[in-house]
Order: structure tokens, then sequence, then C-alpha cells
């Protein structure tokens, strides 16, 4: 069995584009919106979550570019 709470109801695949900002920093951007960033700190991508970067919050951290987005877009 699998529980769902009202705020985390699956949603559909919906397309993502990823665009270079800086050297280190990445927006995830839909058609409609910008869902978030991914800014590479030495080793390390940070994912962040919301529209606007000076205050988008840290949804999580790792190795992979990939990874982050995933991370980002699941948030």
């Amino acid at each position: 069995m699998v529980l769902i709470s009202p705020s985390r109801k699956p949603t559909p695949a919906r397309s993502v584009s990823v665009a270079m900002i800086d050297d280190e920093l990445f927006a995830l951007l839909t058609p409609t919106e910008t869902l978030g960033y991914v800014h590479k700190v030495g080793r390390v991508y940070v994912a962040m979550r919301g529209a606007d970067y000076n205050h988008a919050v840290e949804v999580g951290q790792t190795l992979s570019r990939e990874r982050a987005i995933e991370i980002v877009r699941a948030a």
C-alpha cells in the first residue's frame, strides 16, 4: 500500500529546460515557470527550489548535476 499526502501528489512529467546562467549556476525552467537552480560549489551540486535565486531554498546536495536536477524537480 502506498500513501500519498495531498501536497505530494504525483505530477505528470513536464518538460524542464536547463539554462546555463554562468559556469557554476544553472536555472531549471518549464514553459511557464522557474522551478529552481543548481549551483556548483567545488565538486558538489547544490539543488535549490524557488523561482527567485535570492530566495530559493536548498533541497539537496549531490556530486552529479543530473541528480541535482532530479532533486529540484521532485521537491
